[in-house]
């Protein structure tokens, strides 16, 4: 698939009523296990400098989660949302834009289906979340079942660099047989800057099979180098 010139901002509204849900809240019900109440950690290179810097999720109260890390010898923390009736999850190291500086994706609601991640980013002085067109958090997600077909990836640009791609698209025709389920949505194609996504480009999706390349995505591909 030719990605050049491809970008278009994510709607998760129509995705998330198709998913059932009003807004993205943590799950109602939680799994039979009792989540940690203990720290997890990574590691990233935050600043791209070649060295590895510890980053802790703490749990902090009910749908409460501080990320923090110290970068040379500074301190910093933010307070995001978190899914208190599931095991917290460690940060997903990425680098989205090839910069050699991580992003971090963090697991804010956790549904049977669907998980929903904010994204972090370090300016060099403080971690803040990477905001989207119009200056609001990032909200990704990831999932959706047989309903919607959600998920991300990142795609390297000749000459260095990377574009964050988005995938939402819900199904057509839940009845139909597996094999026929068709899905409708967009592909959107990001690139950032200084903790800002700038939508360069939109690919609508008609009806297409899960198996069609526009559909795909791979979480994988956003890692950071050596994470």
């Amino acid at each position: 698939m030719n990605h050049t010139g491809i970008i278009r901002t994510v709607t998760i509204t129509g995705i998330t009523a198709a998913l059932g849900l009003a807004t993205v809240v943590p799950a109602l019900a939680g799994p039979l296990s009792t989540p940690s109440p203990g720290p997890v950690t990574t590691v990233a290179d935050l600043d791209g400098d070649g060295e590895i810097e510890t980053v802790t999720a703490q749990l902090t109260g009910d749908n409460d989660q501080v990320i923090s890390a110290t970068v040379h010898g500074t301190f910093t923390s933010i307070h995001v949302g978190a899914d208190s009736a599931f095991p917290l999850e460690a940060p997903r190291v990425t680098d989205l834009n090839g910069d050699g500086r991580a992003e971090l994706i963090v697991a804010q609601s956790i549904g049977a289906n669907t998980t929903f991640f904010s994204a972090l980013h370090y300016d060099g002085r403080n971690l803040g979340q990477i905001v989207d067109d119009n200056d609001k958090p990032l909200s990704i997600a990831e999932g959706g079942g047989v309903a919607a077909h959600l998920g991300y990836q990142c795609t390297p640009l000749e000459g260095g660099g990377r574009t964050f791609e988005t995938v939402a698209a819900e199904a057509d025709d839940i009845s139909a047989p597996a094999d026929r389920i068709t899905y409708s949505g967009s592909r959107t194609v990001y690139t950032l800057r200084d903790g800002a996504l700038t939508t360069q480009n939109t690919l609508p999706i008609t009806r297409r099979p899960v198996t069609d390349p526009v559909l795909g995505t791979d979480a994988a591909t956003c890692a950071q180098t050596g994470s």
